[in-house]
């Protein structure tokens, strides 16, 4: 999206920062962390935030990416590495597609169905170091020295966002807004997916649905936001 003077007004795929900061609006010295993070800037949920002052954590087992954070997000902490349930192997099979690399992933089901319904086949297979979500809140708690809240848990992992999810409750951390890759939902029938049931299980209501994503919102925090826009909901 772009205004009359050029101006971009969403980095993201499918507009879920626009959502993001109608939710997160005048929040100041907020962080994030960005499991799946892909590219720094576009098609990033979080990019919006980083310019407007935020921190984070940016998790993504693409080999060329660091470089790149490092130099247009230097206040991010970008791992790169890949995030697992259970840290049963240091390294896993990663399928990489060069012509799209945000269909790379961990998991060999999501590579079946690429081949089976769109004749992706990947590019190369890399064994790449992992992490647990466990570990990546330890890195959080240090980082985020100012807050013990996680204010945005945004993941795209080509399968593995249930799990992460699943994690992170387990831990006792509840993010105040989760932006989750959700493919093959329509508004309608998301109410159907595990991971909404898990949502509303933990207290979480889903607050928007893009096509590509779902924002699921933490009750008790709505009213601590300062956004203006959530006015109408109290």
């Amino acid at each position: 999206l772009y205004s009359s003077l050029g101006y971009r007004e969403s980095f993201s795929a499918d507009g879920e920062d626009t959502i993001l900061n109608k939710y997160l609006f005048d929040l100041e010295k907020g962080n994030y962390i960005d499991i799946g993070s892909n590219q720094p800037i576009l098609g990033s949920n979080t990019y919006k935030l980083y310019l407007k002052n935020w921190q984070g954590i940016c998790l993504d087992p693409l080999p060329d990416l660091k470089k790149k954070y490092n130099f247009y997000r230097p206040r991010d902490l970008f791992i790169n590495s890949g995030i697992v349930s259970k840290k049963n192997n240091s390294q896993l099979n990663y399928y990489y597609y060069a012509e799209a690399s945000d269909l790379s992933t961990f998991d060999i089901n999501r590579v079946d169905k690429l081949k089976k319904d769109f004749n992706r086949i990947p590019s190369s297979i890399m064994e790449i170091s992992t992490l647990t979500s466990k570990d990546l809140i330890k890195i959080a708690n240090k980082l985020f020295k100012d807050s013990s809240e996680i204010h945005l848990l945004n993941i795209d992992t080509e399968g593995f966002e249930y799990e992460i999810c699943k994690d992170f409750f387990l831990e006792k951390k509840f993010p105040w807004i989760i932006c989750v890759e959700e493919l093959g939902y329509t508004a309608d029938n998301i109410f159907s997916s595990n991971l909404y049931k898990l949502m509303k299980e933990n207290n979480y209501n889903l607050g928007s649905r893009t096509f590509l994503s779902s924002i699921y919102l933490r009750k008790e925090k709505l009213s601590q936001l300062p956004s203006p826009y959530l006015k109408e909901l109290f």
